[in-house]
């Protein structure tokens, strides 16, 4: 069967770019019309905007005289996100074939090699635009195209479809109705298509090859999915460290600590609001996608990687740290009240010192 496996990547470098600053980073730009939305879609519904994607140079690995050409593409996000991806080609292929391609470590360890090469190289050219820190999180992800019959397909390669989706390397052990359940994750346009969604690969079936949508949408997915785990890890490091901080506090002792707490409030300010924008972003692609095909898919893929839940527990994150400040509010509004009724003390002291020196005159 001919088809194409697409190793994904993804990473965050921790900075927002312009589509200007992405679009000229690198050279050979892809070729943007197969990225023609072709299945039929209301006019009034528009498509989300795509990445700036480029194509770097082919790398070729060796294995018992056996050559395995990889292309290297790199997608990049404005919101600083970015995504390398290794596509493998298939012509004729088999099962063996596919299963050799996901599973096999020489050729793993060569598409690793590949990848820590390209990282840099993005890395490299970001920074030249703007200063990056790239967040030791990232996420991996397959994407599978196979082209023919899905009925035919299905029939004969259903254990091994159902491991992929999981990153089960004895497929071959699965239950029946384990193998059901997992298939029952899926997404079909028409009677000639299906595409199944795990949490560690898709596989697409389709006598067109046409689905750089489903893998965008696969990719967006992925990158949002980063994004909220970094995001969420960052309010937890920040909430532990105002909480600890502001514990060792006794509101009720005066002390000019104005400028700690006044650092502690704009930490929390930044990482809320960052935050804050993130969540936007994500509400943006559900709403850019409309309320059609893609928008199914970007749903499907949705609920396979929980991001609902994990958008809910950062809400709750959020709320937290919108207590914590209003809390610092509090204790900073309480120590000037404090201050300034001390140095009304103080003066008033100081006027009746003042007129019994007068009065002693």
């Amino acid at each position: 069967m001919n088809g194409e496996i697409i190793y994904l990547f993804m990473y965050d470098s921790g900075t927002r770019f312009t589509e200007e600053q992405l679009s000229g980073l690198l050279k050979n730009p892809e070729d943007f019309s197969k990225y023609e939305f072709k299945k039929p879609e209301p006019e009034e519904i528009a498509t989300f905007n795509i990445p700036s994607i480029f194509n770097l140079k082919e790398e070729t690995l060796s294995i018992a005289n056996i050559q395995y050409k990889f292309k290297v593409q790199v997608a990049l996000y404005p919101f600083g996100g970015f995504s390398i991806r290794i596509r493998y080609p298939m012509s004729n292929g088999t099962n063996d074939l596919i299963f050799r391609m996901t599973f096999d470590k020489e050729i793993n360890e060569f598409i690793k090699s590949t990848v820590s090469k390209t990282k840099k190289k993005v890395s490299s050219a970001l920074s030249k635009k703007k200063e990056i820190s790239i967040n030791q999180l990232s996420e991996t992800y397959k994407f599978y195209y196979l082209e023919g019959d899905k009925a035919g397909l299905l029939q004969k390669s259903k254990k091994m479809i159902s491991g992929l989706l999981i990153d089960e390397v004895h497929a071959e052990t699965l239950e029946p109705d384990y193998i059901e359940y997992i298939l029952g994750k899926s997404i079909a346009y028409d009677s000639s298509n299906v595409l199944f969604v795990g949490w560690e690969s898709a596989v697409m079936i389709d006598k067109e090859s046409v689905y750089e949508h489903e893998l965008l949408i696969a990719e967006i997915s992925n990158l949002q999915l980063l994004e909220m785990r970094i995001y969420h890890q960052l309010l937890t490091v920040k909430l532990e460290s105002s909480s600890s901080v502001l514990n060792s506090m006794n509101p009720g002792v005066l002390r000019m600590k104005n400028a700690e707490m006044a650092k502690i409030n704009m930490s929390l300010g930044g990482v809320y609001d960052s935050t804050r924008t993130v969540i936007n972003n994500i509400n943006d692609t559900v709403f850019g996608l409309g309320e059609w095909y893609l928008s199914r898919v970007y749903s499907l893929f949705s609920n396979v990687f929980k991001l609902d839940v994990l958008k809910s527990s950062i809400e709750k994150d959020l709320e937290a740290i919108d207590n914590e400040r209003k809390y610092i509010s509090d204790i900073e509004a309480f120590w000037h009240e404090a201050f300034l009724e001390r140095i009304i003390i103080a003066l008033i002291i100081i006027e009746i010192i003042l007129e019994i020196l007068y009065l002693l005159k």
